[in-house]
């Protein structure tokens, strides 16, 4: 008979996660996030070599978990509708969303870099994003400069929302439905859409 492992990398991923966005990265131990899976400390090694593995395995699969979410709806050239989706992705995955919108990946690995391997999915998920970020743009016809258009894509798609979001994923309760609304006022307001036209206008006067 087969035996199958009590403990497996998710589980470890998970904990990871949770204790990153409750305490910060400093939270996430070896040793706590056994505890907070109930396994011994040594079971971790036979799926993480390292504290950073085990940090970067748990950015991509948040990452991930956004990207999912985002890029389809980049892709669709639909950035008012791709900020939007912030809101319920910070919801219904409220740790994900704090362990990732409150660490940048430099606070993550202070102490060491990330294996090879999971770096380079780091970057490849990264890459992924930002092509959806420019298929966007060329969606929706921005007509600026390359570096400008893709600048404003962001902060009106992704920036702009998490810092809209950002103070409520601490609280206890629902995200407010207030900020659905200020991120589509803020669309409204600066369409990306006619950005390039309106920067090109400015510019001449």
């Amino acid at each position: 008979m087969v035996r199958t492992a009590r403990y497996s990398e998710e589980h470890f991923i998970d904990a990871a996660t949770a204790l990153v966005a409750e305490g910060g990265p400093g939270a996430a131990t070896m040793q706590a996030i056994a505890r907070r899976v109930g396994a011994p400390t040594g079971s971790i090694y036979h799926r993480f070599e390292s504290r950073s593995a085990i940090l970067a395995a748990a950015w991509n699969a948040s990452y991930g978990s956004l990207a999912g979410v985002l890029v389809p709806l980049l892709q669709a050239g639909s950035p008012r509708e791709a900020a939007l989706a912030l809101l319920p992705w910070a919801e219904e995955d409220r740790q994900r969303a704090r362990f990732l919108l409150q660490h940048e990946p430099v606070t993550l690995f202070e102490d060491a870099p990330p294996p090879e391997r999971l770096r380079q999915e780091m970057e490849k998920l990264e890459s992924e994003m930002d092509g959806a970020f420019r298929t966007c743009i060329a969606q929706v016809g921005a007509g600026a400069s390359p570096e400008e258009d893709l600048a404003r894509a962001k902060f009106l798609i992704f920036d702009a929302p998490i810092a809209i979001i950002r103070p409520h994923l601490l609280a206890k309760g629902a995200i407010p439905t207030f900020a659905g609304q200020m991120i589509a006022e803020l669309h409204a307001a600066v369409p990306l859409a006619h950005a390039g036209k309106r920067g090109a206008g400015m510019r001449a006067a």
